[in-house]
């Protein structure tokens, strides 16, 4: 029991911990130009600079947890809750701040920040201007990936999101997302490199082996699982001829949630400088999106100066 404990009391991050706790509602983009030291603002200078005029998220999440029974099951709601700054979580009442929460932490005063928004099903939600929503495609011939596959509403839609979390064998979503660019559609594959290598290198043999250029895209949407995050980026960072194919997507709340994420682990394995780590911490404490951005603009392969390219946190171009 005393073990149990300790381990639910790091995961709900209330031991001083790999990052510490995520942003307050009042701790806003514009608020952070006075609030921040002097080293966590010149990391989100570097961080923005030579970035397009534009940068787009390309995958959050508008969902929350499956509802459980069970320690477990509250513990993990309340890991969620606390990362996106949902007090209630019950009912439907999670969802106004859920949104209110992260209009707050992408509301740039520099730049516009557009945000494609993954749900579960439209509502009547007000959009904020440079948010898109995608929900789940309807069933049909293909209805195997209820849930997973996601379009813009559109009968015939020109963009596809292909989600590939949940899935234990991906090899058959990832042959639909192969079909769909080939028929003329832009597809986003998320979840490639938030599980293990394997799953990682089947995304990328599916990439390689396709043609269409402009039209199937691999989401650098985490960091892997913790002891697996070093393996993943090293073969993320080493495909320098395929950065152009690569998009910028948060997964949030993914990266709000500090489990997720070991910045120790990271220095020690060469992908980032221990004098970031101090000032991510600090960035994530204050703005877990701005956390995510910076961290995955300070990455570079071990031994290099390999970075991921300012266009993978841009548009791409119009199918």
């Amino acid at each position: 029991m005393v073990v149990l404990g300790l381990t639910a009391l790091a995961l709900t991050g209330c031991v001083e911990d790999w990052l510490g706790h995520p942003g307050r509602g009042s701790q806003t983009p514009e608020a952070a130009r006075w609030a921040l030291s002097e080293s966590a603002q010149q990391l989100l200078e570097e961080s923005f600079a030579g970035l397009p005029e534009t940068v787009v998220d390309q995958g959050a999440y508008l969902t929350r947890p499956a509802i459980g029974s069970g320690w477990w099951a509250g513990l993990r709601q309340a890991i969620w809750a606390d990362a996106t700054g949902v007090n209630g979580r019950g009912g439907g009442a999670w969802r106004a701040p859920y949104l209110a929460r992260f209009r707050a932490l992408t509301d740039l005063p520099t730049r516009p920040i557009e945000v494609v928004v993954l749900t579960e099903q439209p509502d009547d939600s007000t959009w904020p201007a440079h948010w898109r929503a995608v929900a789940q495609a309807p069933g049909g011939e293909d209805r195997w990936v209820s849930g997973l596959t996601l379009a813009g509403g559109e009968p015939q839609p020109s963009r596809v999101w292909v989600d590939l979390t949940p899935l234990n064998d991906p090899d058959p979503a990832l042959r639909l997302a192969a079909s769909h660019a080939a028929a003329g559609r832009q597809v986003f594959l998320l979840g490639c490199m938030r599980s293990d290598l394997d799953r990682w290198q089947a995304c990328l043999r599916t990439l390689r082996e396709s043609d269409q250029d402009e039209r199937l895209y691999v989401l650098v949407d985490g960091l892997g699982r913790l002891k697996t995050a070093s393996g993943v980026l090293n073969s993320v960072l080493q495909q320098v001829d395929l950065f152009g194919r690569y998009r910028y997507a948060s997964a949030y709340p993914y990266a709000a949630i500090n489990t997720n994420i070991w910045l120790d682990e990271l220095v020690w394995a060469g992908f980032i400088e221990r004098e970031d780590v101090a000032p991510l911490r600090e960035l994530y404490a204050y703005n877990p999106w701005l956390f995510d951005l910076a961290l995955k603009r300070q990455l570079r392969l071990p031994g290099t100066d390999i970075a991921l390219t300012p266009d993978v946190f841009g548009p791409v171009a119009q199918p």
